[in-house]
């Protein structure tokens, strides 16, 4: 059976779309589902660095044609697989971004859930993963700007044919209005990451910090998204 592959999109920098993908990743992998995480923000390639993945090649490398997805693959924490990108520019320069569509659907034969991170804003690799995958990830904070952004992330998916799964706001505190947010959206908000003093900066939180509220909030997370799956699989078919 094929995996599922989720966008984890959004249209500010800095809301948390990297660490989201790690650590909704890495709760995956513990639930028991075959997970990899794929870093597509191809200009600005951050994931191999969070998680101190030291193999080559990379992601670009394979969207270039230097390699095959196969030997790009790492291993990360948890059991996790993980397909880095090179931070280099000359790699960036050399990969061709259409190629992310057949490498997402075969890593789609091969796990059950394959998670990708995307830059910030609307750019070609962020539309791509968008298009090819079966739900889309919206990750915002409870900043208004993060909000009107993320909600034209939920235009991009409109306008690609996929379905948002939900939102996560991310970097909440005891004031956050979730119910607002998730007006303002249109999009039900799956889980909320507060900013928590008892979670270190080491990552994944869900194995560095696993008693503290954010990685429960990633945990719920995953949660959710199996849910989201079964529910899907369990939709008649449309004639």
């Amino acid at each position: 059976m094929v995996g599922d592959i989720f966008t984890v999109a959004g249209g500010k920098g800095g809301v948390g779309k990297t660490t989201t993908t790690i650590n909704t990743g890495v709760a995956l992998q513990e639930a028991g589902h075959d997970t990899i995480v794929v870093d597509a923000d191809l200009g600005m390639t951050n994931l191999g660095k969070i998680l101190d993945i030291d193999h080559q090649p990379r992601l670009h490398h394979v969207l270039a044609g230097e390699a095959e997805v196969g030997q790009a693959i790492a291993e990360g924490p948890g059991g996790l697989s993980v397909l880095a990108g090179h931070e280099s520019l000359e790699a960036f320069a050399h990969g061709d971004p259409s190629n992310l569509r057949p490498v997402l659907h075969s890593l789609a034969e091969s796990y059950d859930a394959v998670v990708v991170d995307t830059g910030a804003g609307v750019s070609r690799e962020t539309m791509i993963p968008a298009d090819v995958s079966d739900g889309m990830l919206l990750v915002t904070t409870p900043d208004e700007v993060s909000i009107v952004d993320a909600r034209k992330m939920v235009d991009i998916a409109d306008r690609v044919d996929t379905e948002v799964v939900g939102a996560v706001i991310t970097k909440a505190d005891e004031d956050t209005a979730v119910s607002a947010v998730a007006e303002e959206l249109g999009e039900d908000v799956l889980s909320v990451v507060p900013q928590d003093k008892a979670a270190t900066t080491e990552e994944p939180l869900v194995l560095e910090a696993e008693e503290s509220y954010a990685a429960q909030a990633y945990r719920r997370l995953a949660m959710k998204l199996t849910d989201y799956v079964e529910s899907r699989e369990a939709r008649p078919a449309e004639s």
